[in-house]
């Protein structure tokens, strides 16, 4: 874009055309640089001057002129240097020479990533998979444009430009973003830029100018801004793919998407714990999962979820739930192998909650009166118990055990607490702790009302 405003020119009204504000500023002398670099031109720097050796082609374009030479820091005073004021000779030329007769300049980030390989390299080294592999599935890059308008500033003699950025959605640019991105680190695009069509690109320039000027300080809704001297497109990389591993016959993925230079590994969640790992592994089953997350057991040696897994209150092995049963007394988990029966309420209960062969609910039983709802339904289901006094009580998760005593005698009656059915009868003398199982002739005259 040729040059409207003069580095040497100033503004005094508001009426005129305004400058954006931007904290993205680059001295004249250090763009010059660094176009002069872009375009593989060399020069000479002396205190305050510039010396360009112009390739062949362009001699004719400062009268046939090998060299020119470029005062820095004040005004040129002789005709010999060039100026560095955007609509000299110098500016108008080395606008020309960059725009290749495009209508913006095409930059991209030095440092981001251009290809597949430097997005997958750092990605999938972050991940660990026990016995299988990751790999990048389908890999996505795509350019998308930023426009930046660059205008130029005379502060006070000090010549410098500055850059404004904007979204293709009309957007400012966020200074984060634009750091983020290393938009003050670019380099120019020389062979096939990405394709933009002129509509697309006119209109980008034009919200482009229309968000520049509601960012000056010149609160004036119908203010313009003024001409930039080169308008440019930043072409950066937008990545979307999938990161998959494979264990066996069982795959998952990851799916990810963002800029690709601010890529960054991210965790795993496991479908099936939920964790965030990047440490992957698989049960015996196939399920892919967090390699904290599994673990084996040690009934079966069969490798599975952690949470599928319940501690033996017995023995304390970590096992897998259908190896257990759930011990009536304690509510606790044991092995099929550590259960054994009572001998009082011949219950089937966990060894851990057995002494000298009597489970705890028996060695704790507690006195209760005749008033006690639970006693009140086994004796209105059983009216022959009644004639039986001094109760005494116990229950686990499936059955009342109530013991009843007379004057030479003792009952103990274990009862299903759904049913309410009679499941053991045993009788005892006062004297004696060992306890007789009633036979059914027997028992059936003791429930007798």
């Amino acid at each position: 874009m040729g040059a409207n405003y003069s580095l040497s020119s100033s503004h005094h009204t508001t009426t005129e055309p305004v400058l954006p504000d931007s904290n993205h500023c680059e001295r004249t002398a250090d763009f010059v640089r660094w176009s002069l670099a872009q375009l593989q031109i060399n020069f000479r720097e002396s205190p305050g001057l510039l010396r360009v050796q112009l390739p062949e082609f362009d001699h004719s374009a400062f009268d046939g002129q090998a060299e020119i030479e470029l005062t820095l820091d004040k005004p040129n005073d002789q005709e010999t240097q060039e100026s560095l004021d955007w609509n000299s000779r110098f500016g108008l030329w080395l606008c020309k020479r960059l725009l290749a007769g495009a209508p913006a300049l095409h930059l991209r980030p030095h440092e981001q990533p251009n290809a597949v390989k430097d997005i997958s390299e750092p990605l999938l080294k972050a991940y660990r998979v026990d016995g299988g592999n990751v790999h990048l599935g389908g890999c996505q890059l795509t350019d998308y444009p930023f426009l930046r308008l660059s205008f130029a500033v005379n502060d006070n003699g000090d010549c410098s430009l500055r850059h404004f950025f904007v979204a293709l959605d009309g957007s400012s640019v966020s200074d984060k973003l634009a750091k983020e991105l290393c938009f003050s680190n670019l380099e120019r695009i020389e062979k096939l830029p990405p394709r933009i069509d002129s509509t697309t690109l006119d209109t980008m320039i034009a919200t482009g100018l229309r968000t520049a000027a509601k960012m000056s300080t010149v609160r004036d809704p119908s203010a313009v801004v003024v001409d930039p001297v080169l308008v440019s497109l930043i072409w950066v990389k937008r990545a979307s793919s999938q990161i998959q591993f494979t264990i066996g016959d069982a795959t998952t993925t990851l799916s990810f998407s963002g800029w690709a230079k601010l890529l960054r590994a991210q965790p795993y969640i496991a479908a099936h714990s939920g964790a965030s790992t990047f440490h992957l592994a698989a049960t015996d089953d196939g399920r892919i999962d967090a390699h904290e997350q599994i673990s084996t057991c040690q009934q079966s040696g069969q490798r599975v979820l952690l949470q599928e897994l319940v501690t033996c209150s017995v023995t304390q092995k970590k096992v897998m739930a259908e190896h257990t049963q759930i011990c009536p007394v304690s509510g606790q988990p044991a092995l099929h192998s550590e259960f054994s029966t009572c001998n009082v309420c011949k219950q089937s209960v966990s060894k851990g909650v057995l002494e000298t062969k009597i489970c705890k609910a028996c060695h704790t039983l507690v006195k209760i009166k005749k008033d006690d709802p639970r006693l009140v339904w086994i004796l209105g289901e059983h009216a022959g118990l009644d004639r039986w006094g001094h109760w005494q009580f116990a229950e686990t998760q499936h059955v009342y055990i109530a013991q009843a005593s007379s004057f030479l005698k003792r009952l103990l009656v274990v009862v299903d607490k759904e049913s309410l059915a009679i499941c053991h009868m045993a009788t005892a003398s006062r004297m004696s702790s060992d306890w007789l199982p009633v036979s059914e002739v027997d028992a059936a005259e003791l429930l007798m009302p």
